[in-house]
């Protein structure tokens, strides 16, 4: 299996990575505030789950490149932080004007029928940008952070397939172009 010799580990997920500069900005504040910080590239999780592997990924592709092609390229605008109280993460709150984070998830969830996803119904579509182990260390970060917070977007124009590698970094192992495009970047250049 293909998964074996790369030396992924099992489980997958299904994002839209942040780019550009928009991801540089975003890293300034996991730096800080984000052990994980090398473990993973600055992303919105569109669904994730312990047992989606890339030989569930490969065949499941063909559909889920035609629904995107339905879809077309947008903008996600970022100007508003949220936490998770009981997790202790500070996170981005991403907006669009049509749902398309939403209409994204639903494609990928619907092609996956016997994937056990995690978070199904309770789904917040954020970026994270800190883990805490303390309320109060959460709570001074999320001062921090909104004291120096300038809005800022990024354009989406593919979602990527994401697994671990055996020391726990998250690779791009695919990426799947919205609007029938071809934007030229690959897993390598995200």
């Amino acid at each position: 299996m293909e998964q074996d010799r790369k030396g992924f580990r099992k489980g997958g997920a299904v994002a839209v990575v942040v780019s550009g500069d928009a991801a540089d900005y975003v890293d300034g504040f996991r730096r800080r505030y984000d052990p994980h910080v090398t473990r993973i590239m600055p992303h919105v999780t569109l669904a994730v789950a312990p047992e989606l592997d890339v030989c569930d990924w490969m065949p499941a592709r063909p559909h889920i490149q035609k629904a995107l092609a339905q879809l077309p390229p947008f903008t996600i605008r970022v100007a508003e932080l949220g936490t998770f109280m009981d997790d202790l993460v500070l996170w981005l709150q991403p907006t669009v004007h049509h749902g398309e984070l939403l209409t994204l998830r639903q494609v990928i969830l619907g092609s996956f029928p016997d994937v056990a996803f995690d978070r199904v119904d309770d789904y917040v579509p954020h970026i994270s940008i800190g883990f805490f182990t303390g309320r109060e260390g959460l709570l001074e970060a999320q001062d921090a952070v909104r004291r120096e917070m300038m809005p800022f977007s990024f354009r989406v124009g593919f979602v990527s397939y994401l697994q671990a590698d055996e020391g726990n970094i998250w690779q791009c192992v695919d990426m799947v172009d919205l609007g029938g495009l071809t934007t030229g970047v690959t897993c390598s250049g995200a």
